[in-house]
């Protein structure tokens, strides 16, 4: 019964440790190095201060709101590089559209960005950009723009026609290695040369490697 009554309290205590850890702070990437080194401002402290981030819902204006108290504060989104909402989504702003970053931790951004459609029905439509790095431009993302940004890199080119047959392709993710195939194609690129030009008959060896 002493065992019980002792083990009962570790289980709280390591719950609520758990529950505590997995609360998400959101908050604002002032620049791109903020974002690299995954450090926020505007977020909630110890010493009481919270802040509420209306990012969301200004959208379409040149600047996000953080609310502080009774206090506002007002970011040109130009002026900085994007925020982290309460869902753990980073959010890069470029030319004052919010753009959603789905792999920070890669080397080649990915991002997604919806549009409303209004035919033949008012709906959400999906549209997906990259950017070299962090502090790059972003582009929509198909085989053309990719080819054109990594115009010097003739290894990723290569891989590039023989991994990828549309730009439909190149959202596919690996869920086995969790990492975008067109960032595992990257880093496959970068192999020594005598490795990279055995990948490269391999791949050509097969036919149709999405389906």
């Amino acid at each position: 019964m002493k065992t019980a009554i002792l083990v009962i309290p570790f289980l709280l205590v390591s719950w609520i440790a758990e529950l505590n850890a997995q609360v998400t702070i959101a908050g604002i990437y002032l620049s791109a190095n903020d974002f690299i080194n995954n450090k926020l401002s505007f977020k909630n402290n110890k010493a009481g201060v919270t802040y509420q981030l209306c990012a969301e819902e200004q959208m379409n204006s040149s600047y996000i709101k953080i609310m502080t108290g009774n206090d506002i504060i007002r970011l040109k989104k130009d002026s900085i590089f994007g925020y982290r909402n309460s869902k753990h989504n980073s959010f890069r702003f470029y030319k004052k559209t919010a753009y959603e970053i789905l792999n920070p931790s890669e080397p080649i951004l990915i991002y997604c960005c919806a549009s409303s459609v209004t035919m033949p029905a008012s709906y959400p439509e999906k549209n997906y950009y990259f950017s070299l790095n962090p502090f790059s431009p972003v582009y929509p993302l198909t085989k053309r723009n990719l080819e054109i940004v990594f115009n010097k890199d003739d290894r990723f080119k290569e891989l590039l026609k023989v991994y990828f047959h549309s730009d439909d392709e190149l959202t596919v993710y690996d869920s086995v290695h969790k990492i975008y195939y067109l960032n595992r194609i990257y880093d496959e690129s970068k192999l020594e040369s005598e490795e990279y030009y055995e990948k490269i008959r391999e791949y050509k060896s097969k036919c149709g490697i999405f389906y």
